[in-house]
């Protein structure tokens, strides 16, 4: 395969990882666009996707409303930007950060109501939500890579992918499908991951290590990594505007569809009087959550 590099190469490391990262995220929102017209289209085929899902009786009432209004809230403050340049740039950085931890609030709440277990710490929640949304959820929050390295370094391979996918190259930008660059960004995430878990012990080899699934929702935790303890850099880049404006507009819709998927979930399984009970409640005190209350009303017209 021809890699075919953007006119716009970025001229130093830290520059090139904030346009990789840049069109990952744009690369998911794309792949949404093609898959669901408008994200009232999507709403309705979460609805179809989860018809099926027995509900919870007794389920503690205390946590899934302690994780959901951390959730919603994030995802608030998110929407609360200025349309200044440089403001948004400097805020890219935190906005990462908020961007994970307004999805796994809601991961916490949707894996406790899976199985009535608790996860209560980041890996296990993620590892659990992603098994589930592999197997149950739509694209491309049913995308993942899985296995181990392997010999030849190539053993571990795409889930859900269509079978003759292709990976371009991080930078290439002509001629890459939006699905091609998903795939790409999970095996590479896939492959972090083996490097970063793997330990060594008598008898194991690092080229038989499997992680398990990775899926969207480990890039967003390493996105948050990155710019909370080791690159801060990357995301306050001095890049062009447009990139650094649609890096940020990438993040709110990613959680915004993807926290739809997640309160549907939660609707299916505690029921709708319930759910809309909890985002009554959160609306009281902030009115201004206006995503939110978008949803709320779809929610209440249409389940």
């Amino acid at each position: 395969m021809v890699e075919i590099l953007p006119p716009f190469r970025p001229p130093n490391d830290v520059e090139i990882k904030f346009e990789t990262y840049r069109f990952y995220l744009e690369s998911f929102c794309r792949q949404i666009e093609i898959e669901y017209p408008s994200w009232e289209n999507f709403c309705e085929k979460a609805l179809r996707q989860t018809q099926r899902l027995q509900g919870f009786i007794g389920f503690d009432e205390s946590w899934i409303r302690r994780w959901m209004k951390i959730a919603w809230n994030t995802e608030y403050l998110m929407e609360e930007m200025t349309e200044d340049f440089e403001l948004i740039r400097f805020n890219n950085q935190w906005k990462s950060i908020q961007s994970y931890y307004s999805v796994y609030a809601a991961c916490e709440a949707i894996t406790y109501v899976l199985d009535g277990s608790y996860s209560g710490g980041h890996k296990k929640s993620i590892k659990k939500i992603t098994e589930y949304l592999v197997r149950k959820s739509l694209c491309p929050w049913d995308k993942a890579y899985s296995g181990a390295r392997g010999r030849s370094g190539k053993d571990h391979s795409p889930v859900n992918f269509p079978g003759d996918i292709k990976l371009p190259h991080n930078l290439q930008r002509a001629n890459v499908e939006p699905i091609e660059m998903i795939a790409k960004c999970l095996k590479v995430e896939h492959q972090h991951r083996i490097d970063e878990l793997f330990e060594k012990e008598k008898g194991k080899y690092k080229y038989n290590f499997n992680p398990g699934l990775t899926g969207i929702i480990h890039f967003l935790y390493r996105l948050r990594v990155k710019s909370n303890y080791e690159e801060v850099e990357i995301f306050v880049s001095e890049a062009p505007e447009e990139n650094i404006k649609g890096f940020s507009k990438s993040l709110e819709r990613i959680v915004m569809f993807t926290l739809i998927l997640l309160e549907i979930i939660l609707i299916r399984k505690c029921k709708k009087r319930f759910v809309l009970g909890l985002v009554e409640e959160y609306l009281n005190i902030n009115a201004k959550a206006l995503e939110l209350k978008k949803r709320k009303s779809f929610y209440k017209n249409n389940i």
